[in-house]
Order: structure tokens, then sequence, then C-alpha cells
């Protein structure tokens, strides 16, 4: 299923990228208002839910790191709280999405409060710490109560878990956009319109935005998980390469002053260049070790395309594939204002060259 979300939401945002109208024309107002939306509400859905994980999550946390705190999405049977010694309690819960599996939470006075106050059938997202067993937790606070909706907990993400619905369209929307800059490069050689190679190089410079992007947001994540802005892992190392093969892209560009040729010299290199994109995007950083999620030497492929069920929950799965949407359509937004600005930049200079 989440699949299908990826796919479909890049799909239909290339779809209406290209339509209704053709690039250098104004997309029309509902076209607008919908990229609008789909941001505003991919932001919302992307920082607001709590994560909620399982107790086999806080198990395996525990297992690995004894005083991390997990938020577990639990039913806590606070009037079942029984005393332990003066000031703390053993309450019986089971795992809200799992009602077989049956633990037990060791929790101050305020703490059995609250969950008596909540319910016992409530289901609610408590911060826990694995105690002496795999059946006994330690309870810190309640997180959120009767969540509407929540995103899974990621071993080793964790709230960074959250950069997923920014980081990775930005990648991904930069390899369609440097498609999209060969195909109208090689469209131009065969037409020789120089408005086949606007939409080229709109292509490309909006591309290489969201490859800066995507470059930007890694290196925030990578210093609050590996512990610097840039590590020279081979993924970061290969997104550089690629911003150095379109940063020579437009110095050939800008070295032109003939308009036809430039075209011409250009599209030729966009073909060439895309040609290093999967390489470096795709193979490489899989090829070699490294930090990143998808490395050669890591147990998994990454949590978007791990095969296991609660690595992404159907929250993600919706939230990621309206991301990825969302994204897309303001690629080609840009991409089309880049367009417009192209071609009046040109009819500009002609009028200044009659007179």
């Amino acid at each position: 299923m989440k699949y299908v979300l990826m796919l479909g939401g890049t799909l239909l945002g290339v779809t209406l990228g290209f339509f209704p109208r053709p690039f250098g024309v104004p997309k029309p107002q509902w076209w607008r208002i919908l990229t609008i939306m789909c941001i505003v509400t991919t932001t919302i859905f992307g920082l607001y839910p709590p994560i909620g994980g399982s107790i086999t999550d806080a198990v395996i946390q525990g297992r690995a790191d004894s005083t991390k705190w997990v938020p577990v999405y639990i039913r806590a049977f606070g009037s079942k709280a029984q005393a332990d010694v003066p000031g703390e309690f053993f309450v019986p819960a089971t795992d809200a999405r799992s009602p077989h599996v049956n633990i037990m939470l060791r929790a101050s006075t305020a703490v059995v409060d609250e969950l008596r106050t909540a319910g016992d059938e409530t289901a609610i997202i408590v911060l826990v710490r694995r105690a002496e067993t795999d059946l006994v937790f330690t309870i810190d606070r309640v997180v959120a109560v009767d969540p509407v909706i929540t995103l899974p907990y990621i071993i080793g993400l964790e709230e960074r878990a959250r950069i997923i619905f920014f980081h990775v369209p930005m990648s991904w929307i930069a390899v369609i956009a440097y498609l999209i800059s060969m195909i109208f490069g090689v469209r131009f050689l065969r037409s020789r319109n120089l408005t086949d190679d606007d939409v080229s190089l709109a292509a490309a410079s909006v591309g290489t935005l969201f490859t800066v992007l995507a470059t930007v947001t890694g290196a925030i994540w990578a210093k609050f998980n590996w512990g610097a802005f840039w590590n020279w892992d081979p993924r970061q190392t290969s997104i550089f390469v690629l911003l150095l093969v379109y940063a020579a892209y437009f110095i050939l560009r800008s070295s032109i002053d003939d308009a036809d040729r430039r075209a011409r010299l250009s599209s030729a290199y966009s073909i060439v260049a895309f040609v290093t994109v999967p390489f470096l995007i795709f193979i490489l950083p899989r090829l070699m070790p490294g930090l990143h999620p998808g490395s050669s030497d890591d147990t998994n492929i990454g949590p978007l395309l791990s095969p296991r069920s609660d690595a992404i929950n159907p929250t993600k799965q919706y939230v990621f594939g309206l991301s990825l949407f969302s994204f897309t359509l303001v690629y080609f937004w840009l991409m089309n204002l880049h367009v417009r600005l192209t071609r009046s930049s040109r009819r500009m200079y002609s009028l200044q060259e009659k007179q």
C-alpha cells in the first residue's frame, strides 16, 4: 500500500504539473489554492501528530539503552493501580494496537491520577523506559490522551523521523527535475525551438534549488543524529558531486552569448549530466558503507522502503504520499514562474535591440 501511495502521489503531482496549461502560462487559481492547501496540510500533519510506538519498540530500545525514554501507545488501567512503596504504584497496561501484549507500569502518584482521569478504555501515549524485565516499565509522564492520529516510533530516528516528510520529497523531486531537463533538452535538439530550452533550463534551475534544500535539510538532520553537519557520508558526498555536475551546466550557459549555440550545448550537456543522476542518488550510496539509512552495511534498506510493516504506519504513509504530491506541485509552480521570467527577459532584450 505504501508504495502505491508514494508512486501515486508523485505521478498525480507530475500530471497536474504539466496540465491544465502549458509552461509559460499562469496556473489557474484553483491550482494555486490546491498547492497552498496541500503544502500547509503536509506541514501540519508532519509536525503536529505525536509519536506513539509499540511495547515491542520500548523493549528493543530498552535492551539497547536502558536510560532511553520511549513514547508508547497503550491503554493503562489506572483504576487497578496497586501501591508498591510510598508514592509509587504498579499499573497494568496493554498495547493499544495489540491488546494481548500486557505489561506493568511503575508510576508515581501524580501519574496514576492522570491515568485514572483518562479512564481505563482510553488510548494514551506515555513516556516509558524498560525497568527490570521486558514486562515492567517505568513511566515518566503522559504525552497525549486519545490522540486522533499518531506517527510511528522509528528506533534511531525518533522525533527526527519527521524530516522524512520534507527531506526525502526534495531529493526525489530533484531527480524528476533533472529528468525533465534532459527530456526537454532532447526536444530542443530535435525542434530547435528555444521554448523547449526555456523549460529545460527552468527544470534544471529549480531542480538544483531542491537539491540544495535536500542537502541543507540532510545536514541539519545529520547534526542531530550523527553529531556534525557534514560527515562525508557516501550519500552526502554523492549529492555534493551532483551539485558540482549541474554547477558546470550553469557555468556553461553563462559562458556562451549566442542563444542558439548556448541552447544546443546546454541540451547536450543536460543529457550527459542526467546519466550521473541515478548513479549518484540511487546506486553509489547503496554500494558503500555509511551512516545514512540504506547504506550497504545497514541491516535494512531505510524506513521508507523497509518491508517491516511497523516501520511506517498508515498515517505516515498517507502523510508521506501527500508530501510528495505537495512538493511536486510546488516544484512545477516554481518551474512555471522561471519559464515565464525567462521568456519575459528575452522579449525585453529583443525590444531593447530594436530600439
